[in-house]
């Protein structure tokens, strides 16, 4: 590997690490949404099941 592809490797890596770290808030609050809509499901179904 010559040192030319080391260092693009090197930068290609720091960049995704970067917008990683940058999209992470998005992911956090994609996840608590998510988790959210699920316990809903699972209350509003259990309420199903007892009422029926």
């Amino acid at each position: 590997m010559s040192e030319g592809e080391g260092t693009t490797f090197m930068q290609w890596r720091e960049r995704a690490q970067t917008e990683v770290r940058d999209d992470r808030p998005k992911m956090r609050a994609l996840m608590i949404t998510a988790a959210i809509v699920v316990l809903i499901g699972i209350v509003v179904g259990s309420l199903f099941l007892l009422l029926s």
